[in-house]
C-alpha cells in the first residue's frame, strides 16, 4: 500500500465534501455515544472521553478525516458481541430436531409394514376370489349337465 504525502499546498474542500465531513461526524459521535453507553453498562470503569476534533488553523485537513474508511481501518473493530444463544437452548432445539425425526422414521416404516401386510391380504383375497370363481364355473357346468339329463 502507498503512503500519501501531504499536500504541500492548501486543500480546498467543496461544501458538499464538507456537509459529507459533517454528517460522517455526527454519525460518528453517534456511534461513540451508542458504544459508550453499552460499555459503560458492562465496564464500571470510567474513561476520559475522546478528545474531539479541531481543524488546524490554517485550513488544511488531514488525509485520514477527508477518508473515513481509513480511518476506521486503523481503528481495532469495538462493535458489540454476537449474540450467543445458551447451550441448553441449542441442546433443547437439537433434541426437539432429533425426537422429531425420530417421530417421522417411526411413522414411514408403520405405514410400509402396514402396506405390505395389506398387499398381502389383497393377495390372499384374490386367489379366494379366483377359487370361488372356478369353483362357480364349475357349479355352473354341472347344474347344466343335470339340467340336460332331465333330472
Amino acid at each position: 500500500m502507498l503512503k500519501q504525502c501531504p499536500p504541500s499546498h492548501p486543500v480546498f474542500i467543496s461544501d458538499r465534501d464538507l456537509t459529507e465531513i459533517q454528517l460522517h461526524s455526527v454519525e460518528s459521535i453517534n456511534d461513540i455515544h451508542r458504544n459508550h453507553s453499552e460499555q459503560s453498562r458492562k465496564v464500571s470503569i470510567s474513561r476520559p472521553p475522546p478528545v474531539p476534533f479541531t481543524p488546524p488553523p490554517n485550513g488544511n485537513v488531514p488525509s485520514p478525516v477527508l477518508n473515513p474508511s481509513a480511518r476506521h481501518a486503523k481503528q481495532p473493530s469495538s462493535e458489540t458481541p454476537k449474540y450467543q444463544p445458551p447451550r441448553i437452548l441449542i441442546f433443547a432445539c437439537l433434541a426437539f430436531l432429533f425426537i422429531t425425526l425420530a417421530v417421522i422414521l417411526f411413522v414411514v416404516v408403520k405405514q410400509a409394514i402396514t402396506v405390505s401386510y395389506l398387499s398381502e391380504v389383497l393377495l390372499q383375497h384374490q386367489g379366494h376370489f379366483q377359487e370361488v370363481s372356478a369353483l362357480k364355473h364349475k357349479l355352473q357346468l354341472l347344474e347344466r349337465n343335470l339340467n340336460s339329463t332331465g333330472h
